[in-house]
Order: C-alpha cells, then structure tokens, then sequence
C-alpha cells in the first residue's frame, strides 16, 4: 500500500470519527427526586458580658483589685496582674468542641518589657496555659456563660535596669474562640 492510500484511508476514518460526535447517540435514562431532607449548620459565637472584666495583682496577700485599668499600677519583677472577665457562648452542633485562645503577638510598647512579661490563659479557674496556647473550652448547654482569666507575670529574674521605666499597651491583646475538631 502506497503513502496516498494510507493517509486516504486514515483521513476517512477520521472523517468516520468525527461525524459520529455530531450525531445523537443516547442510552435510555431516569431520574429520581432524592427526598434527604436539610441540612443546618451550627454556630459559635461569644460576647462578653457586660461589667465584669477585672484585674487584680495576686502576687500579694491579700490581693489588690485593680479594677477595669492597670494603667496606675507600677508593676515590678515579681509581680502577677490577672484579668478576668465574663463570655457568653452561643454553640449548637452535634460534634462541636471550642478552645480559647489569648494572643499578645499585636501588644505594643517597649520590647524589654514585653519579653519579660509570662502569659497564661485558663477557663473557668481550669489549668493556665501558656500565651498562643489552645485551652479547652468544656461546652455544657448554649447560652452558656465562661470565666476567662489571663494571668502576666512580670518575669522575677529580671536584672540589671532591664524594662525600668517602660510601658505596655494590653489594650490589643485578643482572645480566640476556635472550632476544634473531636
């Protein structure tokens, strides 16, 4: 078989192929409604409740209530600030667990005093954990309200003339309520 007959031939069959697509070609078919139902989504959510953020130095006996400002307290090593205050947690979902989480990577103000400056987080007086830590959050029924304590603790190895005289804004540390999976 020469060259010209074979491209001929492979051409048609090309051709053969090509109109086949244009064509209708089609398999009996049925279609069903699927009755499954709906499906919701759950939520989380808090907020915090009205008046009851505190902070009090509990380093020394007995405590000293700082009130809603620790601006006025002159913290030294040594010193623990604790800020408590009050969520209400709004959950539905069937495996929805939550942590907590406090963040003071957007604190601003002097970097010695910040470095020196230990913070934990615990919920409803549980174990504290340490800054950037996921602390559990037991979820019970919905509304549900929390206790959330961060404590700071004024590093007491603190020498030398190290974070005299500095300041630290906590005006921007955040707290995190996070869906964790089972």
């Amino acid at each position: 078989m020469n060259k010209a007959t074979k491209g001929a031939i492979a051409a048609g069959a090309a051709a053969v192929l090509l109109l086949g697509g244009l064509g209708s070609y089609a398999l009996w078919q049925d279609t069903e409604t699927v009755t499954g139902g709906t499906i919701n989504s759950g939520e989380l959510n808090f907020d915090p409740v009205a008046n009851t953020a505190n902070w009090t130095e509990t380093s020394v006996t007995p405590n000293a209530d700082l009130g809603t400002d620790p601006s006025t307290f002159l913290i030294v090593p040594g010193d623990v600030l604790e800020y408590s205050t009050q969520y209400t947690v709004n959950w539905a979902g069937d495996n929805l667990r939550a942590t907590i989480t406090a963040d003071f990577t957007d604190v601003a103000g002097d970097a010695d005093l910040a470095s020196k400056l230990l913070t934990q987080v615990s919920v409803n007086g549980g174990t504290p954990l340490p800054n950037g830590s996921a602390v559990p959050l037991p979820l019970t029924t919905s509304p549900q309200t929390i206790s959330v304590e961060v404590t700071i603790t004024f590093d007491q190895t603190t020498a030398a003339l190290i974070a005299q005289n500095e300041s630290v804004d906590l005006n921007d540390f955040t707290l995190t309520l996070d869906q964790a999976r089972p």
